[in-house]
């Protein structure tokens, strides 16, 4: 719960600036009288009502996607996890490839792994997945799989990077 609170914060306190700080350049570049207690009250209220509402969505997504408890791990943007797999490199590329949702993405071999990016859609700005290969002994590969937005600013995905993180997962868990 903890880390929720602390996502709500963030949250807030980024929106209430920006919103400070825009209505008092318009006003600024109007010639209007800028007078401090015109815009708190207004920006403490789009902030509560825009964090409010962001995070009540992003969490409700975090528990659409499965996820029971909620930290600071899966609470974020940037979704990191170590996945243990059967297929060596070229295996899993073949096999990212043939998928109909990653096979989508722009796909790029990078040192030791791939590295796929997706464009900005109505949900995102756009998100980096890497994979890369941390271990190999006796055909038993261990990856690393990170997804984070391409928009480092970005403070809620709606559990979009932890989706991409579980979906990969699942794709190479699942050897046929």
């Amino acid at each position: 719960m903890k880390s929720i609170i602390k996502l709500y914060l963030k949250l807030f306190l980024q929106t209430a600036i920006i919103y400070f700080l825009i209505m008092a350049l318009f006003d600024l570049a109007l010639g209007n009288q800028l007078t401090l207690w015109n815009y708190v009250p207004k920006s403490l209220f789009v902030g509560v009502f825009v964090s409010l509402i962001l995070v009540s969505i992003h969490v409700n997504k975090l528990k659409k996607n499965g996820i029971k408890n909620i930290s600071d791990a899966n609470v974020g943007v940037n979704q990191t996890r170590i996945i243990s797999s059967e297929l060596n490199k070229s295996e899993l590329i073949q096999k990212l490839k043939s998928d109909s949702t990653i096979g989508k993405m722009e796909m790029r071999e990078i040192e030791n792994g791939v590295l796929f990016q997706t464009g900005m859609t109505m949900k995102s700005w756009g998100e980096e997945i890497k994979i890369i290969l941390k271990f190999n002994k006796n055909s038993n590969f261990e990856y690393q799989v990170s997804s984070r937005p391409k928009l480092k600013t970005t403070l809620v995905d709606y559990g979009k990077n932890l989706e991409n993180v579980n979906s990969i997962e699942n794709l190479m868990k699942n050897i046929s």
